[in-house]
């Protein structure tokens, strides 16, 4: 027979493996701290809560190839322009074009793509894209941080 704390990291990992995410944070030795970020937010009808906390030394043991696709989608000043506008909620394509003229729709559409392919955009339904709810603070905080480099205090 398991324990109840078996049966917790037993479906832990399952969990972990289902969200295709990374292994759980552990201890990173004499290493010590947290990194955490989260809030409230709330755009039209859209809210959102959340709160994360990382232990550093897991943070650079992360495999940087996955990392650096999400930061290179991001990277691009057209693709930074459409996270900024679809976090605060969905947007037509229509609208998002208006936005971003005089750039064409092609153009628009391999934006979209790419910062789909990273996670950081998909498409509710047909001719819509939005920022998926559990990227709306990873996105904010993305834009936080940049602008704590631009802008420290």
């Amino acid at each position: 027979m398991t324990t109840i704390e078996e049966r917790v990291a037993a479906l832990e990992a399952r969990v972990t493996a289902l969200e295709g995410g990374a292994s759980e944070p552990r201890d990173a030795g004499e290493e010590s701290g947290v990194l955490m970020y989260g809030g409230h937010a709330r755009f039209g009808d859209h809210r959102w809560s959340w709160e994360m906390a990382r232990p550093p030394g897991w943070l650079v043991e992360q495999p940087p190839g996955p990392l650096a696709a999400v930061l290179a989608a991001a990277g691009h000043p057209a693709r930074l322009h459409l996270l900024q506008l679809l976090v605060r909620g969905p947007l037509a394509v229509s609208d998002l074009q208006a936005e971003l003229s005089p750039a064409s729709q092609g153009q628009l559409y391999h934006h979209l793509k790419t910062l789909g392919s990273a996670g950081l955009v998909e498409q509710p339904e047909r001719g819509v894209y939005r920022v998926p709810p559990r990227a709306v603070f990873p996105v904010l905080a993305l834009i936080a941080a940049a602008t704590d480099v631009v802008h420290p205090r």
